[in-house]
């Protein structure tokens, strides 16, 4: 969770960053913050973290933004410098590249390809951490939808509103048979028995 009020998220708040509250303006420095955030959020989720609680509590009593961007940088460094080394042990570049994601922990696959994009592999090769590769592919995924969006939302919208016509139609039909049946109408059901008394 993301609040600018403490008191909100009082319930749980090893699960919250609490932020300066923002106006919205160019200059603020709060919107600014917000901004600043989004990086570490990516990785939050880029990377499947199953507990952000240990995540949130190891930024405790720091500027969240700029220690990410301190921790980005130095593994970015370690990054560039295990590359630099691998590809020295093998000039051709591929198996270096292969020691490299071993070394990280990660295991590639022909599986995890996508087609039409670079592999996890490439993206090595070219000096990009596996972060650098999560936001690029956010990037891609993005510019998609909004291009299906584009293209399709007009006839999506359409179809939403058929469907909600026909969705209320029938609810209104079974809601009308309902109270016919109820008040002895032509449903098929027979009239509640009136009861007797002597």
């Amino acid at each position: 969770m993301v609040d600018t009020h403490a008191p909100h998220v009082q319930l749980q708040p090893e699960n919250a960053i609490i932020l300066p509250k923002w106006s919205g303006t160019r200059n603020d420095a709060s919107t600014n913050d917000l901004v600043a955030l989004i990086p570490f959020l990516e990785y939050i989720a880029g990377m499947s973290i199953e507990d952000v609680r240990k995540v949130i509590q190891s930024y405790e009593g720091t500027h969240i933004p700029t220690e990410f961007h301190r921790r980005e940088t130095l593994a970015r460094d370690a990054f560039n410098k295990r590359l630099a080394d691998e590809k020295a042990k093998s000039p051709r570049g591929g198996s270096a590249v292969g020691g490299l994601a071993s070394m990280l922990g990660l295991k590639t696959s022909p599986q995890m390809a996508v087609p039409g994009q670079p592999s996890m592999a490439e993206g090595f090769a070219q000096g990009k951490m596996l972060s650098d590769q999560m936001r690029e592919q956010g990037q891609r995924n993005y510019e998609a939808l909004e291009k299906e969006i584009r293209e399709n939302g007009a006839k999506w919208l359409k179809e939403m509103e058929e469907e909600e016509k026909k969705a209320q139609a029938e609810q209104m039909q079974t809601m009308q048979s309902g109270v016919l049946g109820f008040f002895g109408g032509s449903s098929g059901a027979p009239p509640p028995a009136t009861p007797t008394t002597s």
